[in-house]
């Protein structure tokens, strides 16, 4: 029986990137070392933050060679997403991930040919769980990215009813009454991470209490700490903390896309090189980049 344990908050793991748009493999310690150091238990590589649709298949291999092995000598659980390429590749990666050694498996659907039902993305994620049939596998909903629109809580039943080793999903949508829903369509040993870093507090009011998100690189410590105010039942003070990871991500949506904004926001706030983005997107400027960090000490999370 294929066990899943992972919780509470994982970062999706920026991949850095050279000037000369190489991987930066030699950056990958220090992030796993800062990120164990703030608290963090789980990490996603190769997700959206980490730009693996825009990598080879070679280098998203070394991608999970040097992730996991950082992560075992430092109690990380390693998940990977396979998915955005051709289904061959797909499937090559989710096989190499099983060998290599990573704890689970997240899956994006196929991107061009998309799924148009719930029958055809489980038949496209039973592809994927059977190539690691050993590893947890769930699915990232992202139907802004994605444009697979189809209902989770209707995929999650027939999901379950046909791949044994189907864990469950990414949830990234500000649609949280769907998210309710696929909480409660979920078996005990399944879990369900939000992926909407603004929606933090008021998911986890509604019992989605694991997420998926990029600020938890920069704010790991802010992130943790809203959630503990839900737990606690203090809903001023997970109100005030939420607005204040809101404005940070406002700081950077502002100046440019999520990645390049983001990427420049964690060596701003961590001082860990992650480059530029991958191309085609493109870094944002040296203008912009000061604004944020202007903005991130007025709000009191950078010195």
């Amino acid at each position: 029986m294929v066990v899943f344990t992972a919780k509470g908050l994982m970062p999706p793991v920026f991949t850095p990137i050279n000037d000369d748009q190489t991987v930066n493999y030699l950056a990958i310690p220090g992030y796993a070392k800062y990120l164990v150091g703030a608290g963090i238990k789980s990490v996603l590589v190769g997700g959206t933050t980490g730009e693996n649709m825009s990598l080879n298949v070679e280098e998203r291999k070394k991608l999970v060679d040097v992730w996991v092995k950082e992560g075992k000598s430092l109690g990380l659980h390693i998940q990977v997403q396979v998915g955005g390429g051709p289904l061959r590749d797909v499937l090559t990666l989710a096989q190499y991930c099983q060998v290599a050694g990573a704890d689970s498996l997240l899956t994006l659907p196929e991107l061009y040919f998309r799924p148009q039902n719930v029958d055809e993305l489980v038949s496209y994620v039973e592809l994927v769980a059977k190539a690691a049939p050993k590893l947890p596998v769930l699915y990232y909903h992202i139907p802004s990215m994605s444009k697979v629109e189809i209902n989770m809580p209707a995929f999650i039943k027939a999901a379950t009813a046909r791949i044994p080793n189907f864990k469950g999903l990414k949830f990234t949508s500000n649609d949280l009454s769907e998210g309710a829903q696929a909480l409660k369509a979920l078996n005990k040993d399944q879990e369900i991470f939000l992926g909407a870093d603004t929606l933090l507090a008021p998911a986890a009011l509604l019992g989605i209490k694991s997420s998926i998100g990029t600020t938890f690189s920069l704010f790991p410590r802010l992130a943790q700490d809203i959630l503990d105010a839900v737990e606690r039942k203090d809903i001023a003070r997970a109100r005030e903390l939420q607005d204040v990871l809101s404005s940070a991500i406002d700081a950077h949506t502002v100046e440019g896309a999520w990645v390049p904004a983001l990427k420049a926001g964690m060596e701003i706030v961590t001082g860990i090189k992650v480059g530029p983005p991958s191309l085609p997107q493109r870094p944002i400027s040296a203008e912009a980049r000061q604004r944020i960090a202007s903005k991130l000490r007025a709000l009191k999370l950078i010195k």
